[in-house]
C-alpha cells in the first residue's frame, strides 16, 4: 500500500477503501466480473448521493487511485469509493458481522447502560461492567448490585437498602438472569445476522443487524436482537432485545458502550463489602425521593420489596399465617385474547429470599381460596373441586360437582367451602340462560349440603369472620348477604364485584362507582351490617383513566381499607379520618388484588403490570374505628 494512501490528508478514504482493496486483492475476479467492473468504472466521475464529492476530494481520490492501480482489484476499489460505498459493502452481511464477532471476542473490558421493561411495568435501569467472564450489574442507582464470576461459578448479591450481602453459586439459569448481551454475541455465528440498514447514532454512522431466536432472560428462543455497529470501530454501539410476540411485552436495551476502558478490580470482588452483613437479598424498587421539606411522598406506605413475575399477572393473593410466604393465582394479561391464553398457575414465593417455592398448573381455574389455618388451598378445574397442600400445591383430595363453579371461600372454622355457581349461557342451565347462586360443601365428606339459586352468575363469595354470614355478588351487583345456616337472604347492598367484612364484624365495604361531570370515579361505601345504614363513603382519586375498583380489603386491625383500582393505583384510607393515602405504585395497567399480612404491617398488591408489590405500612395517625 502506498504511503500517500495512508496519509492523514486522505483519511476520508479509510477504512472503506482499504477494506475494499484488501478484500478484492485477496481473490481473483472472474472474466464476467472484470467486464462488469470495467463498465461501471466509468461512473467514477458521478458524485455520490451519500457523500458529496468536492473538486479537492475528487483530485485526492484520483491521485490515490493512480498510486494503487496495480490491477483490476484497484479499479474495483475505486469503483466502490466513487460510488459512495461507506461501510464494508464489498462483503455480505454475514461476512461483515464476522468481523464484529471477532472484535467482541477479543475485547478486554466494556461498560454500558441497561434498561429492561416487562409489559407496562416500570422500566428497570442500570449499569453493567464486563471484564472477561466477570460481570457487575448495578440497578436502582446502585442500591441493588449483582456481581458474577463465571470461571469461579460464584455470584454476590448486594442489597444497598438493608446492607445485606448474599453469596450464591451460579448455574445455567442464573446466567440468564444477568441478561448479558455480549455473551450472546460471543455465542452467535456470522450467518445468524442479517443486515437491515444504516442509522446515524449520536452523530456516527452505524450499520444495523438483526439476529433471531435469541434466548435471554426467559424469552426462550423467541427473542429478536438488533445490533447497531459503529462504522469505524466495528463494535456494537447499541443493542435492543425484544420478544416480537405482542403477548410477551418484553424489551431490553443496552446503550452507551465504552470499550476497553481500564476498570477497577474491586468492581468484581466477591468479598463481603465493608458495612454489609450476610443475609437474603430480594430485588426491590428504590425508596421515594426526599422532598425539599425533608418529607417523602406517600410516607405512610413505602414499597419494601418487589417480586418480578415477568410473564404472568398476579390476579389473586393469599398470605400464609406467619406472613413469610405468599401464594398467587397467575394468569395471562387481559391483552391476550382468551383463545390464546395459557393455563393458569399457582405460584408461591418465600418473602425473605424472593425465591419461588413451587408452581402448579391449574388449567382455566379463575379462583383460589385459602383455609384460615393455612393448611389448605382450594381450586376448581372444570367441574372438580380440589383441595391442595399449601406447602407443595399438590392436590390431596378432590370431588366432582354438577354445576360450573368459580369463586371459592373457606368457612372460618375450615369445615365448609362455599362455591359460586357461574353458568354464563348459552350452555348454562335454565334453557341456556345464565344462572348463578352458591353451593355449600362439607369438606370432610365432600358432600353438598345446600344450594342457593340465583338468576345471575355469581362471581364473588366471602364468609364473615364469625362464619354466620356469606356475602355474594355478580359482576353487575348488588352485594347480597345470606344466612349460612338457613340460606335466607338477609340484606342487599348497592355495589358490585367484591366486598369485605370489617374485623369487628360491624361493617361491610362495597365498591361502586361515582359518576361525575367529566368521568367516573371509584368509591367504597361502608354499611352497618345490623341495619344496612350507610356509615360513610370513601372516594378514590380522579385519575386520567376511569376508576374501577377491582377489590377491597380491611387491614386486620380495622384501621385501614385498601382498594385495588383498574386505573393503575391503590388507594389506602385511614378509616378514622377518612383520609386517603395513595400508594406510589402507579402504572397504566390495572391493579387487581390487595392483601394485608395477618399482622397488618405489609400490603401486597398484584395487577396487569406483572409485578407483585409489597408495601410496608407505618403506624402514623392510626386511630380506632367505631361506626356512628
Amino acid at each position: 500500500m502506498n504511503d500517500e494512501y495512508l496519509n492523514p490528508d486522505s483519511k476520508h478514504l479509510e477504512p472503506p477503501l482499504e477494506a475494499a482493496v484488501q478484500s478484492i486483492r485477496a481473490q481473483p475476479l472472474s472474466e464476467t466480473a472484470i467486464e462488469r467492473v470495467k463498465t461501471r468504472a466509468k461512473l467514477l466521475a458521478i458524485p455520490s448521493t451519500a457523500t458529496p464529492l468536492t473538486p479537492g476530494i475528487l483530485q485526492r481520490r484520483w491521485a490515490t487511485s493512480r498510486k494503487v492501480l496495480a490491477g483490476l482489484g484497484a479499479v474495483a476499489a475505486l469503483l466502490l469509493v466513487g460510488a459512495g460505498v461507506t461501510l464494508l459493502l464489498d462483503r455480505s452481511g454475514s461476512q461483515a458481522f464476522a468481523q464484529v464477532l471477532e472484535n467482541v471476542k477479543a475485547l478486554r473490558t466494556v461498560r454500558f447502560t441497561t434498561s429492561t421493561q416487562f409489559g407496562l411495568s416500570r422500566k428497570i435501569e442500570g449499569q453493567m461492567y464486563l471484564e472477561g467472564n466477570r460481570m457487575r450489574l448495578e440497578q436502582f442507582d446502585g442500591k441493588l448490585i449483582q456481581i458474577g464470576d463465571l470461571d469461579k461459578k460464584q455470584a454476590l448479591f448486594l442489597d444497598g437498602h438493608r446492607k445485606l450481602a448474599q453469596s450464591v453459586e451460579i448455574d445455567a439459569k442464573m446466567v440468564q438472569e444477568f441478561a448479558n448481551p455480549i455473551d450472546k454475541l460471543r455465542q452467535a455465528q456470522a450467518n445468524d445476522a442479517e443486515r437491515i440498514g444504516q442509522e446515524i447514532l449520536r452523530g456516527r454512522r452505524t450499520q444495523v443487524y438483526r439476529l433471531r431466536k435469541v434466548d435471554l432472560l426467559g424469552i426462550k428462543g423467541s427473542g429478536e436482537m438488533q445490533v447497531w455497529v459503529d462504522a469505524e470501530s466495528h463494535l456494537p454501539a447499541k443493542i435492543v432485545i425484544r420478544d416480537p410476540d405482542p403477548k410477551a411485552e418484553m424489551e431490553m436495551r443496552f446503550d452507551e458502550f465504552i470499550w476497553n476502558e481500564p476498570l477497577d478490580p474491586k468492581l468484581f470482588s466477591l468479598d463481603l463489602p465493608e458495612g454489609f452483613q450476610k443475609g437474603s437479598v430480594v430485588s426491590k424498587s428504590p425508596l421515594p425521593e426526599p422532598l425539599p421539606n425533608g418529607k417523602t411522598l406517600d410516607s405512610p406506605n413505602v414499597q419494601v420489596d418487589g417480586i418480578l413475575s415477568r410473564d404472568r399477572v398476579p390476579a389473586q393473593l393469599i398470605w400464609n399465617r406467619q406472613g413469610t410466604s405468599i401464594t398467587a393465582l397467575m394468569r395471562d394479561p387481559e391483552s391476550v385474547p382468551p383463545p390464546e391464553r395459557r393455563p393458569n398457575e399457582l405460584r408461591q414465593w418465600d418473602i425473605a429470599t424472593g425465591k419461588l417455592r413451587w408452581s402448579q398448573s391449574i388449567a382455566g381455574a379463575g379462583s383460589v381460596a385459602g383455609s384460615s389455618d393455612g393448611k389448605f388451598l382450594a381450586t376448581i378445574i372444570g367441574r372438580e373441586i380440589q383441595l391442595r397442600d399449601t406447602a407443595t400445591g399438590q392436590v390431596t383430595r378432590k370431588w366432582t360437582t354438577d354445576k360450573p363453579l368459580s369463586p371459592l371461600a373457606f368457612s372460618p372454622d375450615g369445615k365448609f367451602l362455599a362455591a359460586g355457581i357461574t353458568e354464563w349461557g348459552p350452555f348454562g342451565g335454565n334453557g341456556g340462560k345464565p344462572s348463578g347462586g352458591v353451593q355449600f360443601w362439607e369438606i370432610e365428606r365432600g358432600s353438598l349440603i345446600r344450594t342457593i339459586a340465583e338468576d345471575k352468575p355469581t362471581t364473588f363469595v366471602k364468609y364473615s369472620l364469625e362464619g354466620k354470614s356469606l356475602a355474594t355478588s355478580s359482576n353487575e351487583g348488588p352485594v347480597k348477604l345470606w344466612d349460612v345456616n338457613t340460606g335466607e337472604l338477609m340484606r342487599l347492598f348497592p355495589g358490585c364485584h367484591s366486598a369485605d367484612f370489617s374485623p369487628d364484624g360491624t361493617m361491610i365495604a362495597c365498591p361502586s362507582a361515582l359518576a361525575s361531570a367529566d368521568k367516573t370515579v371509584g368509591k367504597v361505601d361502608l354499611y352497618k351490617l345490623q341495619d344496612g345504614s350507610l356509615v360513610k363513603s370513601l372516594v378514590s382519586e380522579k385519575a386520567p383513566a376511569i376508576s374501577f375498583l377491582e377489590s377491597v380489603t380491611f387491614s386486620p386491625d380495622g384501621h385501614w381499607l385498601a382498594a385495588a383500582d383498574w386505573n393503575g393505583t391503590v388507594s389506602l384510607w385511614n378509616l378514622a379520618s377518612g383520609q386517603r393515602k395513595q400508594t406510589s405504585v402507579r402504572t397504566s395497567a390495572g391493579v387487581l388484588s390487595a392483601a394485608f399480612t395477618p399482622e397488618g404491617g405489609t400490603l401486597a398488591t398484584g395487577g396487569e403490570d406483572k409485578i407483585l408489590h409489597l408495601w410496608k405500612l407505618s403506624a402514623q395517625n392510626i386511630e380506632p374505628v367505631s361506626p356512628k
